[in-house]
């Protein structure tokens, strides 16, 4: 893989701005970028052992994210999922959260309930008690009948004893305070080192910056371009991650990325052929619904090196 000066995946630092300083901080690092352009960096990448920060440190090349916890296997963001992932020694399992009407955050993909439990309606509509009182399991198979939604809490519980690490999604938009609550409990878990955020809100990796430092960012996109790239440059990015549609809009940029310390993340990859694409383009990190399929993969690519 490669090294960058500071290392691929740096800490972010901790900002010094107030929330209304954001904007004119932006402005000002966006001319500094256009004027120098990211193309013109005199530092080249070179193969060497990725420099990762938090919870994506020790990650091997091509480094696995299991989509949902084991999704194939078990209904999605179910401690099913989850404890069958584990089982299997993932390098990361991955969750979404959105918060209920209550603010309790809850493992779910999608902003309704409708397509993964009993129930009908927004998870921002629903308090836990009634959320809690779903079916999260039959819709996947008779077997799981009776799994609930798991709040945050509760998944933290079950990743803290394992060896495996989280990157965990904030669905929506959160405060202040929801963010800190969310913090809290994976400071009392000591899980800095084991859990990374990523959104596709940048008021979310705003306030993660202020409010979890230390923590590793993934800023989610829905297009590859410079722009996006100096946006993840300005809010100090560990990665971007996206569809690989979307960074075939512009591979070489990629190699910009790797350059300024700023990995890359695609989702959800099951075959050969994908992650064959993805590892020739220097894609850092995968997410998939077979991880051990891709983790005996990666270990064939490894052994014929």
């Amino acid at each position: 893989m490669f090294s960058t000066p500071g290392g691929l995946f740096s800490a972010p630092t901790a900002p010094t701005r107030q929330r209304g300083a954001r904007t004119a901080l932006l402005a000002a690092i966006f001319g500094v970028l256009l004027v120098t352009g990211l193309g013109t960096n005199p530092y080249a990448a070179s193969a060497s052992v990725l420099q990762l920060h938090g919870a994506l440190s020790r990650v091997e090349e091509f480094g696995i994210i299991s989509h949902r916890g084991a999704a194939a296997l078990a209904p999605e963001n179910t401690l099913a999922a989850m404890r069958i992932a584990f089982d299997q020694g993932v390098d990361f399992v991955e969750a979404d959260l959105h918060l209920t009407a209550d603010g309790v955050p809850v493992l779910m993909h999608d902003p309704t309930v409708d397509r993964t439990t009993t129930g009908t309606g927004p998870v921002a509509n629903l308090t836990l008690a009634q959320i809690q009182g779903l079916d999260a399991g039959s819709w996947f198979d008779g077997a799981f009948a009776g799994e609930r939604v798991p709040t945050l809490e509760a998944f933290l519980d079950e990743l803290a004893p394992t060896n495996s690490r989280a990157l965990i999604e904030l669905k929506g938009s959160w405060n202040d305070e929801q963010v800190a609550a969310a913090v809290a409990m994976l400071d009392a878990r000591y899980l800095m080192d084991r859990v990374a955020f990523e959104s596709f809100e940048i008021d979310n990796l705003e306030r993660l910056a202020v409010l979890a430092p230390n923590y590793a960012r993934v800023m989610l996109t829905r297009e590859w371009n410079r722009p996006t790239l100096e946006l993840a440059a300005a809010l100090n990015i560990s990665a971007v991650g996206a569809r690989v549609s979307v960074f075939e809009a512009d591979f070489a940029l990629v190699e910009e990325a790797r350059v300024l310390g700023i990995g890359t993340m695609v989702y959800t990859l099951n075959t050969v052929k994908q992650w064959k694409q993805a590892r020739s383009h220097g894609i850092d990190l995968v997410i998939t619904d077979d991880p051990v399929s891709l983790e005996q993969w990666r270990h064939s690519q490894s052994a014929t090196v």
